[in-house]
């Protein structure tokens, strides 16, 4: 109900609420609950127990590339893709389907869009999937052409880092991180590869990024801005491996995929 008090109308009045907030009146309209359908609770449900989990876990996972120097839009971004491919595999009983290609729409994905990785490193590492391993080159290549630094910046760490999940047993393996020193006057790189098993069943993403630094000592010089970082390789191979293959891996703090 609304009362007037000869100057203004307090209280409510159907969907209208009148308010006083200091010498200003002021009319809302009241929130309506949602009632949720089962397809919204189905819908619900797959976001907080499959994608909003996994997605941040996979951020997590890049934590030492991204370093706290994301874009504001990526958490969104990254749930968005996370999202579309799940409901892309998931089948109406529940259970997922995913093939070697599953995950592609994760490749080339940027921590932060103002510095793309594909701007400062024009040349990407090579990935190659065989049967229960991958194989990652980092080329020979020459600085000038292939990597760009900012113009205080005399060198770089170009920094490698593997992530394994097991979904339909939920475990997880992250390797230490590579990383490779390149100084602004070298002429080119040496050649490197490093190689992993990938049990079947598994998703491998392979992250890079780059922190430059400038003067001696070495001062870094990236920032909320500029933190060239992405996921340059994706690979998922099908089946079920034994639990013996994974048995000292961690325990994935999400629900299984299977």
């Amino acid at each position: 109900m609304a009362v007037y008090n000869g100057k203004s109308l307090k209280g409510s009045f159907g969907n209208l609420t009148f308010i006083k907030h200091g010498e200003v009146d002021i009319v809302r309209s009241k929130s309506k609950r949602v009632k949720q359908t089962k397809a919204t609770k189905k819908s619900a449900s797959v976001f907080g127990k499959f994608i909003s989990p996994f997605a941040k876990f996979i951020r997590q996972s890049f934590d030492v590339l991204i370093n706290g120097n994301a874009d504001s839009a990526m958490v969104n971004r990254m749930n968005s893709d996370i999202s579309t491919l799940i409901y892309q595999h998931i089948d109406v009983d529940g259970k997922f389907n995913f093939t070697p290609t599953s995950f592609d729409r994760l490749l080339d994905f940027n921590f932060n869009l103002s510095s793309s990785l594909n701007k400062s490193l024009l040349i990407k590492p090579i990935v190659n999937f065989t049967s229960g391993n991958v194989e990652i080159i980092w080329p020979e290549f020459l600085i000038a052409k292939n990597l760009r630094f900012p113009v205080k910046a005399n060198s770089c760490v170009v920094s490698f880092r593997f992530a394994q999940y097991c979904l339909a047993k939920g475990k997880w393996n992250i390797p230490e991180v590579e990383e490779i020193e390149i100084k602004k006057s070298q002429l080119s790189t040496i050649s490197q590869s490093f190689n992993l098993p990938i049990p079947a069943g598994s998703l491998f993403l392979l992250g890079v990024g780059i922190t430059y630094f400038t003067g001696t000592p070495k001062i870094k010089l990236n920032n909320k801005t500029f933190n060239p970082a992405g996921i340059c390789g994706v690979g998922f191979v099908p089946g079920n491996c034994a639990a013996a293959e994974i048995a000292d891996w961690e325990i994935l703090p999400l629900a299984t995929m299977q």
